[in-house]
Parts: structure tokens; sequence; C-alpha cells
């Protein structure tokens, strides 16, 4: 992937080059690559030398973004006061600015390679769809994030650098015809246990899951119930026994993960170049006065990311104690019982004493904190932890089959069509989960369990933009920040301060359903109009 990585940089920076001076266009650069003639010669190791770089580009940009800052808009997160206020109040310092350009980029690379690479032998006519599913990935959250942004649907030429906002129906028109050429031209895996052979590299059902999200996403539900019942139907997916292995190398290549992104095992695999994962690193709690139990210690970048509403919600659910809840959430007395459990500590008093360092206070925690991603110390490559750059063994899901399963039974419940079906597969989730199955469901009961089943993966803050609940959901966060300081002396009471984080405001109507279009963007683009509120 090192390799990869520099060449395509080399490539594209020289293309970049030879587009500032028109006149130098005729003229063969010395040591630049022309673009037509490296793709119309590109060997089958070029083919897969180019999307191993818009692999790398698309799992550089998953990570953070989706969870931590995403986390902190929904309603399952303390986050940090002021979420809505400060980080949203022009379109010059909003956090989604940056990824705005890489979506951008990835259609563009996907785009170069669906012009320029000639399909003259198998493994190019699957790197063609690769590309397709990728650039179809990268609109769908364009989609999502900024409602109707331009369409750019091929490689643009020097008097097409201006593109209007295009419409809802033409974009999503755009994301479906690239997911079905996708389809026609991926792989598949040969059945149960056989990702592992393919590798970190998407397949035909792979790209029925995103079309499916992406009807469903549309209102088109109808075609999300038949091409999301292509996957089901398929028979190459389930859910993993134990919910707790889930990003964890015990599901590296399981039947669950529809799509990941492998990272290398070697120990000399470069961080920096995407071949080991440091967003595990980044995921821990905030340790700088805590332990995590059986954990990493490296410092994290939060509190500990789920607050006293999202606990409350799973604990009324009878998910306490249950294989769901241990791999999502703890409270204290869960850490306190994990130290024991571990051989860490003797008891409970021994356990808060490992638990807290030099100070006993944990900011942005209201004394419930995430499990789920947390890395292990066993996973952690030893040598990256001498060289300062520790990174993991695991691989990182793209979508899991218990979303496909809960975007069909709610595709199902919105159309009111396939309800057996629908409550099958929402069962099936539940039960996994440790729940006893329902015989009849609503859409509540899908919202619901897609928030227990899909905590801190990204989902939640656009499901409640989505479904209309945001205002009310949304309305006080990010107006209080909360101290955790363990228990109250002499009692199994929480100890937690809060207070209101000044002149903050909870999520504005008519402004916050989409990102604002970065300001440096609407300077290069007078013709590109601002979302509402911006």
């Amino acid at each position: 992937m090192k390799k990869y990585k520099l060449i395509i940089t080399l490539l594209v920076t020289g293309l970049l080059f030879t587009m500032c001076n028109q006149d130098l266009l005729d003229i063969e650069q010395q040591s630049v690559a022309n673009l037509d003639s490296y793709y119309a010669n590109a060997t089958d190791a070029d083919a897969e030398a180019l999307i191993a770089y818009i692999y790398a580009e698309t799992y550089n940009i998953t990570g953070y973004f989706w969870v931590t800052f995403l986390n902190s808009m929904s309603d399952d997160s303390p986050a940090t006061g002021g979420i809505y206020s400060n980080i949203n109040t022009t379109s010059t310092n909003h956090t989604g600015n940056q990824y705005f350009t890489n979506f951008y980029n990835i259609n563009y690379l996907c785009n170069l390679i669906i012009e320029k690479l000639e399909p003259d032998s198998e493994v190019k006519e699957q790197v063609i769809g690769e590309a397709y599913f990728w650039r179809a990935w990268a609109y769908t959250k364009l989609i999502r994030f900024w409602g109707n942004p331009p369409l750019i649907d091929h490689v643009l030429s020097n008097d097409e650098l201006t593109p209007n906002n295009a419409t809802t129906e033409e974009l999503w028109d755009y994301v479906e015809t690239s997911l079905q050429e996708a389809i026609s031209r991926l792989q598949e895996k040969s059945g149960l246990g056989g990702q592992q052979a393919i590798g970190g590299r998407v397949t035909k059902h792979s790209g029925y899951a995103l079309l499916g999200k992406a009807q469903l996403l549309k209102g088109d539900y109808s075609n999300a119930i038949n091409n999301l019942g292509m996957v089901i139907n398929s028979g190459n997916y389930d859910l993993i026994e134990d919910f707790r292995d889930l990003y964890h190398m015990a599901a590296d290549f399981s039947d669950e993960y529809v799509w990941e992104w492998n990272v290398d095992d070697n120990s000399t695999a470069s961080t920096y170049m995407n071949e080991g994962d440091f967003r595990f690193m980044r995921f821990t709690w905030n340790t700088a006065n805590v332990t995590v139990p059986g954990g990493i210690q490296q410092q994290g970048v939060s509190g500990a990311d789920v607050n006293k509403n999202f606990y409350d919600f799973m604990v009324a659910r009878g998910e306490k104690g249950k294989p769901r809840y241990l791999g999502t959430v703890w409270d204290y007395e869960d850490i306190l019982k994990r130290f024991v459990d571990l051989g860490l500590a003797t008891d409970t008093e021994d356990a808060i004493s490992k638990f807290w360092k030099t100070d006993a206070s944990m900011i942005n925690c209201q004394g419930y904190f995430r499990s789920k991603m947390l890395a292990w110390e066993d996973e952690v490559v030893p040598e990256s932890i001498d060289n300062g750059l520790p990174y993991t063994y695991t691989n990182w899901p793209g979508m899991r089959y218990s979303e496909v399963l809960l975007l069909y039974a709610e595709a199902c419940a919105q159309s009111g069509t396939n309800i057996s079906q629908g409550m099958e597969a929402l069962n099936k989730v539940r039960n996994r989960a440790g729940l006893s199955g329902l015989g009849s469901y609503t859409l509540q009961d899908v919202k619901d369990e897609k928030r227990a089943e899909l905590a801190f993966e990204g989902e939640r803050y656009l499901d409640l933009i989505r479904w209309g609940d945001a205002p009310v959901q949304l309305a006080n966060r990010g107006v209080k920040t909360y101290t955790f300081y363990g228990y109250i002396s002499s009692t199994t009471n929480y100890d937690v301060s809060e207070e209101p984080f000044a002149g903050s405001s909870g999520f504005q109507t008519g402004r916050d359903e989409l990102f604002p279009y970065p300001y440096s963007e609407m300077l290069l683009n007078q013709n590109l109009e601002q979302n509402n509120g911006w």
C-alpha cells in the first residue's frame, strides 16, 4: 500500500502540474506521467495500484469523523458543551469542511478509472466495478450531509469547473446507476466464510447492500426491499455469535462484515499509509486520569462518549448485562467488575484504586463509558508501541449485516409490505443481542433497535434528521458539560457535576439538517447555492 500510495500521489501531482498552464499541454514533460497514456497502457498491476489508492483514501476518512464527531452530535453522547453553537456557527470552521473535498477527490479518482482504464482483462473489469462502487459510496455521503451538492459524473474540462447544485433526483440516480454498473462487474464470495479469500475488497453483494440502503434513504422502499433482500437471500452473510467480538480481531473477515478495510498484520506496517490502524488509539477514552481495564492506555480525544440517556435507554430495554450491552456501554460497576474478572484487582475497592489515576475525575462523562471499539492490549502491534505510534491488527468494517437486516425491516415497516419477513430480520438482530423476538413491530421498534445495535457507528445523528426526530431529540445537545468523580463518599451514587455551557444552542431547525458548503468552495464556485441557515 505504501508503494501504491506514493505512485499515485506522484501521478496526480504531475497531472495537476500539467494542468496549470494550457501552453504546456502539448509538450511532453520530463518525469511527469501523461494521464491518457498512463491509463491506456496500464497493466493489471497498475490497475490494482490505482484502486488500492482509492481504498486507502476511503479508509483514511472513515473513522474519527463518523464515530467521534457524529456521535457527539447525536443524543447518545455527553459531548463537549456547545457542540452546535461552537462548531456549526459558520461555514468557515465546520468540521465537515475537509471531508467535502475528500469525497469529491474520491469521485474524481474513480471517474479517471472508469473513463480512461481499458477494460481488457478480468482484473481491470473488477477494478472498474470497484471504482463505480466507491464513487456511489462517496456521493451517498455527500447527499446525506450536504443535500444537493453539484453532480460531477465525469472528469471535468477547464470550462466546467463551476457547476450548479444538482437536484436530489439526479444525485440519487447517479448513485443507483453507479451501483448497478458495479454489481455487474464485482466478484462474489463463495459462501459463508468466503471473504478471507477475497480480502478487504467489496463484492457484488456489497453493491446490493449499498444500493438498498441508498434506495431506502431516497424513500424508494419497494426497490430497497428487493436489493437488501438479495443480500439476505444470498446465504453469504450472517451475524457473528458474540456481539462483543465486533471491532476486534475475532471479527476480521467474519460473515457479518459486508465489506471491511483490511489492515496489514505485518509488524513493520506504517500507520501513516493506512496499513496499520491508528483509529482505535483515538477511540480509547481520555486516559489522563483513568485506566482502561484490559485496553490500551494511550490518551484518547474525548471523555467516555456515552451519556446517561443512552444508558437508561439500554437498561429500560432489558439489555443490562447482555452481550450487546456489554459490547457497547459499561457503567462504573461494570468497569470495576472487569478489573476483578481480568485479575487486575482483588476486589471492588482495589479496582477503584486501579481505575483512577492521580486526579479522580473524567471530563465529558456522566459515569457511563463506551466499550465498543476499544482496542485491547493484545491487539496492538508491540513494535508500534515501542516506536511511539501504536496501531492495531484489527480490520475496520464498512457495513455490517445487522445493518442490512435493520434497513430491510425499516423498508418493510415504511411501505407496509413484507411485514413478516421484516419482523424476521428484526428479530434476528434482537435474538443475537439476547432479547426475545417480537410478535409484531412498528417503525419505532426499528428506530430503537437501530439505536441499540449501531450505537457509536455514525448512523444515529443522520437517522434522527431523516426521520424528522432531530428537533426534539437534539434540542438540548451540548447545553451542559459534565464531569464524573466516581461514587459519592460511602455510597454507590454517582458523583457528577454539570455546568451550563454559556451561549450554547441545541439543534437549530432549518439549519442543522444539512452541513454548510465550505466557505472556500463558495468563493471558488459562484454558482453554488449555500444551504439554509448558513
